[in-house]
Formats: C-alpha cells, sequence, structure tokens
C-alpha cells in the first residue's frame, strides 16, 4: 500500500487512541472527556492552521501554545539552504571532520518542487548539525559531518546550541513531545561510558543558546566499526533527529586489523534517511514530521506561513534523492551504510538489470565485524539506526559503461528481485504520468525475517549505479574468508552458561503502551515496569559491572502480544552491544540474520530473541529504548543500573577466546579456509516443564524451530539422543508438537503440520527443540 492521508475521522480516532493510552482523557460515547483531547472538527489533514484546541491536544495537554505561527524556532545564526528532490545529482559524501571541533545545532531550508498538494515551491527550516575546526567551517546540512576517531582516542566535541526560545516545557505529565529545541548528544553504537556528563550521558541537556563539551574516552580495545551520532534529549529525539540531525562516526580499523583485500578497499560512506512531509499520524500509526513539530511546539517544517504538508516519503542517501555513483566495473567497494530515519524499515537488493550484475557480501552488522566474513547475502534490512557494512561489486554483462541500482522493496513471495524492482517502478510511474508528486510505497513486508513485522517497507530506488570502465587492470575477483580478532568485550557467548540471578526477560508492549517490563526469570515470576516519563525514573534492574547477562526480549508473557516484542519495537541498547543466540528462521533470506551476530538494535518478524552480553568496563545507567523515536519520547525507555568497580571486566573471556584482547597490540585476522568453524552441530533439547525452545537453546546454538520427524523411528532416536522415555507416542499435529505432555505422553510432528513456535509453551510441557546448526 501508499502512505496516502488518512480520514480526519480515523485521524481523531488515532489521536484519542493514543490520548487514552497515555492517560491524558477517559472515553465517554467516542469522545474524551478531557481539555487535551479534539473534537473531531478540530483535526485538520489538509495543512491547514489548527484550532487552539487542536493544537493543545496535539501537544499532548501542555499548556502555552502561543507560537505557533512564528518564526522563533530557527537559529540565531543564518540558516543554509539546499534543494533536495532533484533526482539524479552525483552522489557526494558528507564533509569529514577530526577532533576537536565545535558541532552546531542549527538549521537547514529544505525545498521542494511545487508538485505537492500546496502548489508552488515549498521551502521550510529543519535542524540540522554544522561544525567548525578551526578556521574550517561545516555549513549546516543533513546529513552532517562524519566524525572520524581511533580506537584510544578521546575526541572532544563542544556542542553549541543555536536554536532559540520559545522552548515550551511538558506540562506536569511529563508524556508526548515537548522542548523541542533543548538538545544533546549521543554516539550511538559507541562502547564508551554513560555517566559523567562529558561522555556519552544522555540525561544531559543543553538549552538554546548554550554549550556544552563532550570528552569521550574510546578505549583502546574498541572495534572498528561505523556507527552514529544524533540528539537524545527526552521528549525531543524525535523531532530532532527525525529532522535530519544526524551524522556517521567511523571508528578507524588499526593497520593490519584486516586482510589486505578489504584494508585497500575504497570506501563510501552511505547515510540514508526519509523526509516524511504529511501533517498526518499515517495508516501504520506514525507521525509525519510537520505533526512532531506541532506536538512538540516547535516553529519549524512550515512553508508561506502553513505547517509542511504532503503525503510523499522520500528516502535521501547523504541528502539528495536517487543519487548517481559513478563505480568502476568488478571493483570491489566497501560501503558503510547508515539507516538514520526514525520510522520504517527499509529492505535493500540490488535491481539487477539485463546489462548488469551486483554482488554484496557482509562485513559487519551494527559496527561489529562477524565472527566469519564475508557472508553472502541477497538482501540487507534496516530498521532505525541499524548500521550494515558490505562489500559490493557491480559488473557489466557485456562492455562497460552500464547501469545498475540498489532498491528497498518488500519481498514478493516467488519474485526475482529484478521483477520486484520492475513492479515498484510501474507503480511509481503510472502515479508520475497523474501529474501527481513522485509517490513512494510502503509496503506489507511480505516473506523473510520481516515478516510480521508492524512497521512498512519503504518502496523506492535508492541509489544508482553508473558503471564506468575499470581505471586499471582489476585482479581481484574473490574475497578471502577471514575472522578478525576480536576484543574481550565481543567473544562468542553462545555456549556461555549464565547463571539464574543473571537472567531476566525484557518485555516490550504493545503499540500504544509505550512502556517495558523486566522480569528476574526468562520464564514466569511477575514482569514489572514503566513509562519513562523523565530522566528522573528509576532503574528497572541493577547489574554488576564485568559480568554476562542473559536477557529474553519478547512481548508481555501470558497475553496476546506476546510475540509482538521485537516485531512492532526495534529493541535499542545502549553502550554494549549484545549477541543473539537464539532467533527464530522464517526463511525468505536465512543469511542476514543468524545466531551469533551482534547487534545493539534487533526487530524481527518473530517478535523474539535471547541475547547475551557483558556488562564491561563501565558503571552508570545503560539505555534501553524502542528506536522508534517517537515511541522513546512517549516513553518507552528504561535503564539499567550498573555497579562495581570502574573498568572491571570479564576475565573468563580469555578462556573462551585466548586470542581476545584488551589493547591495540592484540589486533589481527586470521584467514579461514572452511566456513563452519563457529557452527553449533543440530541437535535435540528438551525444554523444562512449561518453558520453550528459545530458552531451551539459548546455550546450543539457538532454537530451529520443531520440525517434523517423517517417521516414528526418526522420532524414536531424537528421544534416544535426549534421554527421554515416554508413557506414550502419538502424532498430532498440535502446535507444541513435538513434546511431552502431562504424565509422560509423547506427540510427534506430523510431517505436513506447521513448524512449531520457538516461543511457544504450555504449562507443564516439555518442549522438545531443534537447536543449532546456523
Amino acid at each position: 500500500m501508499r502512505l496516502v492521508s488518512i480520514t480526519r475521522a480515523a485521524m481523531v480516532a488515532r489521536c484519542l487512541q493514543v490520548a487514552v493510552a497515555m492517560g491524558l482523557c477517559m472515553p465517554s460515547g467516542g469522545n474524551c472527556v478531557s481539555d487535551a483531547c479534539p473534537s473531531p472538527q478540530d483535526v485538520v489533514a489538509d495543512g491547514g492552521p489548527l484550532s487552539d484546541e487542536a493544537a493543545a491536544l496535539l501537544q499532548h495537554g501542555i499548556r502555552g501554545s502561543d507560537g505557533l505561527g512564528g518564526s522563533s524556532g530557527g537559529s540565531r545564526q543564518a540558516s543554509e539552504r539546499m534543494g533536495w528532490l532533484t533526482k539524479g545529482l552525483p552522489f557526494k559524501e558528507p564533509p569529514k571532520i577530526r577532533s576537536p571541533f565545535t558541532l552546531t545545532m542549527s538549521t537547514v531550508q529544505l525545498c521542494a518542487p511545487g508538485k505537492g498538494a500546496l502548489g508552488g515551491e515549498q521551502c521550510w527550516f529543519t535542524r540540522a548539525y554544522g561544525a567548525t575546526h578551526g578556521r574550517i567551517k561545516v555549513a549546516p546540512s543533513v546529513p552532517g559531518p562524519t566524525i572520524f576517531v581511533k580506537p584510544g582516542e578521546t575526541p572532544e566535541i563542544t556542542l553549541q546550541n543555536d536554536l532559540r526560545w520559545p522552548d515550551p516545557e511538558c506540562g506536569a505529565l511529563n508524556l508526548g513531545f515537548c522542548r523541542a529545541n533543548t538538545t544533546n548528544l549521543h554516539t550511538h553504537g559507541l562502547h564508551v561510558s554513560a555517566q559523567y556528563n562529558f561522555q556519552d550521558d544522555v540525561f544531559v541537556h543543553v538549552m538554546p543558546g548554550e554549550h556544552h563539551t563532550y570528552k569521550i574516552d574510546l578505549p583502546a580495545y574498541h572495534m572498528g566499526g561505523t556507527h552514529w551520532y544524533h540528539p537524545h534529549s527526552h521528549h525531543s529525539a524525535a523531532v530532532q533527529a527525525g529532522g535530519g540531525s544526524f551524522g556517521a562516526i567511523i571508528v578507524e580499523d588499526p593497520k593490519g586489523a584486516l586482510p589486505k583485500e578489504f584494508e585497500d578497499m575504497e570506501e563510501k560512506v552511505v547515510m540514508i534517511s526519509l523526509i516524511d512531509g504529511s501533517l498526518i499520524i499515517n495508516a501504520n500509526g506514525v507521525f509525519g514530521q510537520p505533526l512532531l513539530e506541532r506536538m512538540a511546539m516547535g516553529h519549524l517544517w512550515r512553508s508561506h506561513g502553513r505547517s509542511v504538508n504532503f503525503p510523499d516519503i522520500a528516502v535521501l542517501v547523504n541528502g539528495l534523492y536517487k543519487p548517481k555513483m559513478t563505480i568502476e566495473d568488478n571493483k570491489w567497494y566497501r560501503f558503510r551504510m547508515v539507516y538514520a530515519a526514525v520510522e520504517l524499515v527499509l529492505s535493500i537488493f540490488s535491481g539487477f538489470s539485463e546489462h548488469s550484475t551486483c554482488e554484496m557480501q557482509l562485513l559487519a552488522k551494527d559496527g561489529v565485524y562477524l565472527h566469519e566474513a564475508p557472508r553472502f547475502v541477497d538482501r540487507l534490512y534496516f530498521a532505525s539506526g541499524n548500521r550494515v557494512d558490505i562489500a559490493i561489486r557491480c559488473k557489466c554483462v557485456g562492455k562497460p559503461p552500464c547501469s545498475s541500482h540498489l532498491v528497498s522493496a518488500a519481498r514478493r513471495p516467488e519474485a526475482t528481485p529484478d521483477e520486484t524492482r520492475a513492479e515498484v517502478n510501474r507503480d511509481l510511474d503510472a502515479f508520475e504520468k497523474l501529474g501527481e508528486a513522485e509517490h513512494h510505497r510502503a509496503a506489507a513486508p511480505g516473506t523473510g525475517p520481516l515478516a510480521g513485522i508492524e512497521e512498512a517497507i519503504c518502496e523506492q530506488d535508492l541509489l544508482h549505479f553508473h558503471i564506468t570502465a575499470p581505471a586499471a587492470a582489476n585482479h581481484t575477483v574473490s574475497l578471502p574468508l577471514f575472522a578478525v580478532h576480536r576484543p574481550c568485550n565481543l567473544v562468542d557467548l553462545r555456549r556461555v552458561p549464565v547463571p539464574p540471578p543473571n537472567q531476566g526477560r525484557i518485555e516490550l508492549m504493545n503499540p500504544i503502551d509505550f512502556r517495558f517490563q523486566y522480569a528476574h526469570q526468562l520464564t514466569g515470576g511477575e514482569a514489572q515496569g514503566w513509562q519513562m516519563k523523565s530522566m528522573n525514573e528509576g532503574p528497572l534492574a541493577r547489574l554488576n559491572v564485568g559480568e554476562v547477562y542473559q536477557w529474553y526480549l519478547r512481548g508481555p508473557e501470558g497475553s496476546e502480544n506476546d510475540r509482538n516484542g521485537i516485531s512492532i519495537h526495534p529493541f535499542h541498547m545502549h553502550v554494549n552491544h549484545f549477541q543473539i543466540v537464539s532467533l527464530e528462521d522464517l526463511g525468505g533470506d536465512s543469511n542476514f540474520y543468524k545466531v551469533g551476530d551482534w547487534a545493539d538494535t534487533l526487530m524481527h518478524g518473530s517478535g523474539q530473541a535471547m541475547i547475551k552480553s557483558q556488562t564491561d568496563a563501565f558503571i552508570g545507567s545503560q539505555i534501553f529504548h524502542c528506536h522508534l523515536l517517537d515511541h522513546e519520547d512517549a516513553g518507552m525507555m528504561a535503564h539499567f543500573k550498573v555497579g562495581g568497580k570502574e573498568g572491571a571486566w570479564w576475565h573468563a573471556a580469555r578462556l573462551v577466546d585466548p586470542t581476545c584482547y584488551r589493547d591495540l597490540h592484540g589486533v589481527g585476522f586470521k584467514i579461514l579456509h572452511h566456513p563452519f568453524h563457529l557452527k553449533v552441530p543440530p541437535m535435540f533439547v528438551p525444554s523444562k516443564p512449561g518453558s520453550n525452545c528459545h530458552v531451551a537453546c539459548a546455550d546450543h546454538g539457538g532454537c530451529q524451530g520443531s520440525v517434523p520427524l517423517g517417521t516414528g523411528k526418526e522420532f524414536q532416536g531424537v528421544l534416544r539422543m535426549m534421554g527421554v522415555a515416554c508413557s506414550s507416542v502419538t502424532e498430532s499435529a498440535d502446535e507444541h508438537a513435538p513434546s511431552m505432555l502431562h504424565g509422560g505422553a509423547c506427540i510427534q510432528r506430523k510431517a505436513a503440520a506447521a513448524t512449531g513456535h520457538c516461543g511457544m509453551m504450555a504449562k507443564g510441557v516439555i518442549r522438545f527443540c531443534r537447536c543449532g546448526g546456523m
């Protein structure tokens, strides 16, 4: 489906639904009894001015709505102007910068051609980063400059907030969106301290006209990788980061950390973002950027005295619309890709044509190298905040030049990538021929690992390749398989048993219940949690530094939403990455999501995952939240409190991996001749009564689901393997099968039955779980 304007009635209904869920009003006959809630005639979806009552609602009850029509939300300095939606401009990378420098939160003017609902050119201001380094000045732009840093360095960044007052407060309820011009800085993905207000401390607030200096200590053992920075001031993160305030961070690989083929590879920083110009809550429940601005009582995203309003969502690459990149035939490039949007997801593949082919090899995810790299993939999946590093090469079928594309589109069952791209472009061309603005679709996820997620997939050509003859003979036709030496905080934890006191369950609530719950055990027990209305809320749990923890990510146990956790909310954790130790394979593309991979942000169609992580070196608050930042601003954020001695680390890491290092002297790699050394042999493991296969397989390579066993002989072999004796055996399509029921009766899954869900559990039932093999 396309993202289109919803009806006024539907918009009011959604607004009221959110308001009721947040406790702002009580339902009464289809309306809300509160000054904070609108009547249908007060809400418009056509770009017109809001009434005072509607403005009050959209501020979630915040008092003081004056200034909506003013321009005082801009920068004290002259804002820059940059156009967009001019197709096919040459690809360019953001400016590069190194410490020390001043990062300025300012504004930039964006302009769009006159194809939208208002007619004529639309220009508006949004927040963006500029920078100053000595005599060098980088103008505000989307994205901001790329920060380069090396392991062991202490980048010094002075954040100057050049935004203006007024900056309306959130009101007594501390809900929703406010303080649109108060900011701070989050270094998303860096393994650094989150306390002491000069580190990556999101509890810091930099008011309009003020500045704050960060001195962020990168450990000498920090792995090289691709990360990014954006504002993280609670209640204004979505309006600022979603509007264009972000940039990439590259932690450079030390010399000798990678094989020469990768070390010498030409690199491209590819920052992907969205322009969502709708003044509505769209059909997926996502706030358009102009509506977020109004809800936060901001003064930007206005054109000709009115809020910007057009139904398009455009995907930008380095701030450009469908740019054209010139690359050489059969040459490998390293793309450092960041999805810097705060909504929707991407499913990216190379758009084949009859004249060219492209190959993608996965190197790293969320700034952490794979245990075995590279890994062939035919698609790349991004939720808000994800990063992906790939090696990519394109070849002309005949003699250069030729062309190819990177495309985002849902996976169509039984459709080739070329057929999928052709279908997307036919739809877009049809809209253009009608004389409309170039619309972009947000499709249901289709098949594959994103099947079942709540967020829609943006469908658009992203990047065009112009493939030319090589400047010199290119003899690199294959890439070696390798494994990097790993810092001790990123050793493989899949076979590491975690004691029960260090186990817990993180429950991500349903779409409009913006909170986390936590239980101190993987299954059972009472989970408790609350909305993080302010940064003064207490921790959900207390942890010890220098230990290993295991967490079960899921929806609320025992509810109808128990499988919805990470299929609704992309889960993001600060300070420490986590390793995926169990994740159900939904088919489609099993190569991108693998048990054993590391992440700091995870969204998956199965809704559940088991993860392990070290609380390495740093004490203080360890934040986690939904990375749909409007959800985070609405309260879907929490934190653990890590105590102990600063600098402590898990010394048993050296027993797991004797080559792991805590300083630069340990970096290096090993060439692999067989890609199997990390695979855990498949096995069947019985769960505990009433538990499930994610729990049973957490130390055995992850759950592979319950597979059909075609014969009684096969089933008896599995029972012998597990040491299980059954009082009787029957064949059934029961969703728990294969399993043992009360009284010792075993049920074997019928060959034609669907695969059982890894998270399925029932009181007293012992699941027979197929683990490992990935």
